[in-house]
């Protein structure tokens, strides 16, 4: 048996008088769901991110001010693993301008915040990029209503945003001049300085029409990035660009081309090589002139294209496939996409396919059919399910109104779960727009908007959780490989500690937190999540006692695929 010694240092907290609603956790109800911002105006726009504790954050346009009226501000919530929101009910605002902001995109602040970034129309003149910070207390950090980014007179917008590995974050955007759009980007630190020149800097200085830019890092806290690209004059290409740290142009003034085949090339996506170092993408291809594909390809952190001139096809099925999104995770042994597929002619289903590292499709020719249920099944999501597999989520409308649905696909290509999809939300109105993140532990967290509210007619959002056996109910004490034996904690009432003993019966990924009765994480100067082997595991959470008040505390044990709760008081 081992023995484990975690220890928990408690901040103390402010806390506030609310109704348990405001702090509602996961339900087991897709019909319910959890709220994360409901009432006057819309809420639209969201953006989802995952905290590493299992839970996650949610940025979006919000239009309650003025009685619904507008314009829009931009909000953000922390919901833990639970389902209890950690900040104010309804969000926090991190901007509140007189003037309307939208699209949000958001990346965490590796100290367990985030930075969000927005198009900002203050200057009455044109839209510019604006960002702000706030830490895992919900405190707004940065300058009232944001730093300014990138504040031209020259329109600034569609901004993507990514963590530079050093506690800021890097932001690239769409920028036009002279009625022709480029790529822009820029280096802010975790204090809100700007790190590179005054306005940004082009990833690219060919002279040519540029949309789309998607922004991965490059895991040396710099950043690749990838777009479609007018610069023969034809038709639309794809091109790809890495940036340094410092700002430099790694892979030259012009990028590298990914493809530039005969017909348009759009909508770039891409996902982390993990084999590599680089990247992998994945666009929307006509090189036929009849209908479109999709096609991907791999490039090494040097610049060198991995797969065939011009990518391989994921799937040339008849009909088009698009709306594409990717997954490569260091347990996929390649990449996983999923998109929308018309191949039936009818209506628009779900497929899935993934290439190994050489590029070569692993599962049925022209991909795994997620979803073909009747009507349109619309907006995939993609996330990693912790096994080498992914967990899919998508708008459908096969109720005759849109609901939200999932479906989990082993790294073998086999359906885990229900035929056809799981029910995320099947709420009265229409649920549209969805986002995912995992839990980290084989589950996933949604989030999407939401017209239940048939009297204001307002257009809300709310979330849920599934397990990784599909489920909003854990299956508690045993995972999928039946794992779990038996857990213990003692003594209860506790003073000093607290002790857990587990019993393993295969190996598993284990992590502790402890929760307050509002189902607030008490902050830790020590967390760990621990890859166990078979056997008997014993831990040691000792408490400090000068911060940690009496009451009731919940310690939260969890493993791939369960979640054990245990109820503690503190004397």
């Amino acid at each position: 048996m081992k023995t484990y010694t975690v220890l928990f240092k408690i901040i103390n907290y402010c806390f506030l008088f609310l109704t348990s609603s405001s702090f509602a956790q996961w339900t087991s109800n897709s019909a319910i769901n959890t709220p994360v911002s409901i009432g006057i105006g819309k809420q639209q726009e969201l953006r989802l991110c995952k905290d590493d504790f299992g839970g996650a954050f949610v940025a979006w346009k919000d239009g309650r001010c003025n009685s619904g009226a507008g314009p829009n501000d931009i909000y953000v919530q922390h919901f833990n693993a639970s389902g209890y929101a950690q900040w104010t009910t309804g969000g926090v605002a991190l901007c509140t301008e007189s003037t309307d902001q939208s699209t949000a995109a958001i990346t965490k602040d590796m100290t367990g915040g985030v930075i969000v970034a927005w198009s900002d129309w203050r200057s009455g003149i044109e839209r510019d990029v604006y960002a702000q910070r706030i830490d895992s207390m919900g405190v707004v950090q940065w300058t009232l209503d944001g730093v300014g980014i990138a504040t031209k007179t020259i329109r600034e917008h569609n901004e993507k945003i990514i963590s530079d590995d050093n506690g800021g974050a890097i932001i690239v955007w769409e920028q036009q001049s002279g009625g022709q759009w480029d790529i822009w980007a820029q280096r802010v630190s975790h204090t809100g300085a700007i790190l590179w020149a005054d306005g940004g800097i082009p990833v690219c200085t060919v002279n040519a029409n540029r949309l789309n830019p998607k922004v991965q890092k490059d895991g040396k806290g710099g950043a690749y990035i990838t777009w479609q690209d007018y610069r023969s004059m034809t038709d639309y290409d794809v091109y790809a660009q890495r940036i340094s740290p410092s700002g430099a142009l790694l892979w030259g003034g012009n990028g590298i081309a990914i493809c530039t085949s005969v017909g348009a090339q759009v909508d770039p996506k891409l996902d982390p090589d993990t084999i590599s170092g680089g990247i992998y993408i994945s666009w929307i291809d006509n090189r036929t002139g009849i209908d479109y594909d999709i096609y991907a390809q791999r490039v090494d952190s040097m610049s060198s294209v991995m797969w065939a001139n011009n990518g391989v096809p994921v799937t040339t099925a008849t009909g088009s496939q698009t709306a594409q999104d990717m997954l490569s995770t260091s347990s996929t042994n390649g990449v996983i996409m999923t998109w929308k597929d018309k191949r039936n002619g009818t209506n628009y289903d779900i497929f899935a396919q993934k290439l190994n590292p050489l590029g070569i499709p692993q599962w049925t020719s022209n991909g795994v059919a997620i979803c073909t249920s009747a009507y349109d099944q619309l907006n995939p999501n993609i996330v990693t399910d912790n096994y080498g597999g992914a967990i899919i989520a998508w708008q459908d409308s096969s109720a005759l109104d849109w609901d939200i649905k999932s479906q989990r696909i082993d790294g073998n290509g086999i359906i885990q779960w229900a035929t056809n999809g799981v029910i995320v939300s099947n709420a009265v109105g229409m649920q549209t727009g969805p986002k995912s993140v995992s839990d980290g532990y084989g589950g996933c967290i949604y989030a999407w908007e939401d017209k239940r509210d048939v009297v204001l007619n307002s257009t809300d959002l709310y979330a849920h959780h599934l397990y990784s056996n599909g489920s909003p109910l854990s299956n508690i004490g045993i995972n999928e490989n039946n794992s779990i034996s038996n857990i213990s904690c003692y003594p209860n009432p506790f003073s000093g500690s607290i002790n857990v003993d587990v019993e393993l019966l295969s190996n598993d990924k284990l992590s502790i937190t402890i929760e307050d009765i509002l189902g607030r994480i008490i902050p830790v100067d020590y967390y760990e999540t621990l890859l166990l082997p078979k056997g008997q595991h014993s831990f040691k959470i000792v408490t400090n006692k000068e911060d940690f008040s009496e009451g009731i505390y919940f310690v939260k044990i969890t493993g791939i695929g369960w979640t054990k709760t245990m109820k503690m008081v503190k004397n």
